[in-house]
């Protein structure tokens, strides 16, 4: 979440540090799935060879091709700000989550975006199976 300063938004620096949530139970007085889903929306949880990225319209297949994408990205410092997170359990023990926020890479101007992504308990680990994410851009023109 942005830090106010003098009525100012001050977007805190992305870690590079992958989290997994694990197992059931409770973190505080929140399931744990609840837990590894918000720490997901800050940091991507790790994926596997059968993840799918759609990435504003484009789609990557595999943990090889995801990586590929997201460490070609053309900006070398993002801060984000997450505006509001919703997450939801499947009938078959997954989590579904929808975040909107706004992003700033490098001097670009502040921009929304929205990500959904499906993470999926393997071997006692979250893991993000599917992923969608988009700029909120507009034009009026």
């Amino acid at each position: 979440m942005p830090e106010r300063n003098s009525g100012r938004l001050r977007f805190p620096e992305c870690s590079g540090v992958a989290r997994e949530g694990r197992g059931e139970g409770t973190v505080g007085r929140r399931p744990r799935w609840v837990a590894a889903a918000a720490a997901a929306a800050i940091v991507p949880a790790p994926r596997i060879d059968a993840s799918c990225l759609t990435w504003e319209g484009q789609q990557f297949q595999g943990k090889a091709a995801i990586v590929e994408k997201l460490s070609s990205l053309p900006f070398q410092k993002i801060q984000h700000s997450i505006t509001a997170q919703d997450h939801q359990p499947t009938p078959d023990s997954c989590i579904i989550s929808m975040v909107v926020g706004q992003l700033k890479a490098d001097e670009d101007p502040i921009m929304g975006f929205h990500q959904m992504f499906l993470l999926k308990n393997i071997n006692d680990a979250w893991v993000c199976t599917n992923d969608m994410f988009r700029l909120a851009l507009h034009n009026f023109g």
